[in-house]
């Protein structure tokens, strides 16, 4: 994935930066007030009702907490796809793409890491991209 990519190619534009080894970062919301770290970064914080969000660059690693295949996708999305959810090794849990072998799903509690990649397509072939999540290999 290319850093210097449009804006304007992101699902979700604003909540990826990248570091100077040009890997990627997740940048959500830190309530000054009540200390919940949510992603992507509210206008007002759904625990406390406060408006004081902060940035706040999330973990880049986590654990698999569930996962989904889904085989009926919306049109220009590529299916059959994993959609998982994720619980951060900051606390924060988010829902994203998963990059994995369908045909051996993963299995739950592993190590997986952020990335950014492809979601689908406009309609003149321009990726759409976004954060997504792949299992870590690790070391044996």
């Amino acid at each position: 994935m290319n850093a210097s990519a449009s804006e304007a190619n992101y699902a979700l534009p604003g909540t990826i930066s990248f570091d100077e080894a040009h890997r990627p970062r997740l940048m959500g919301g830190l309530c000054a007030q009540c200390g919940a770290k949510v992603f992507p970064k509210p206008k007002i914080c759904s625990g406390c009702w406060s408006t004081e969000q902060q940035d706040l660059a999330l973990a880049t690693r986590g654990k698999l907490y569930s996962f989904s295949i889904v085989h009926a996708a919306r049109k220009g999305w590529p299916s059959p796809y994993a959609i998982a959810y994720v619980d951060l090794d900051d606390g924060v849990r988010i829902c994203a793409p998963l990059e994995a072998d369908l045909a051996h799903p993963p299995t739950l509690d592993i190590t997986v890491e952020l990335i950014v990649g492809t979601l689908r397509a406009h309609a003149d072939g321009t990726p759409v991209l976004s954060h997504r999540f792949k299992p870590v290999q690790e070391a044996r």
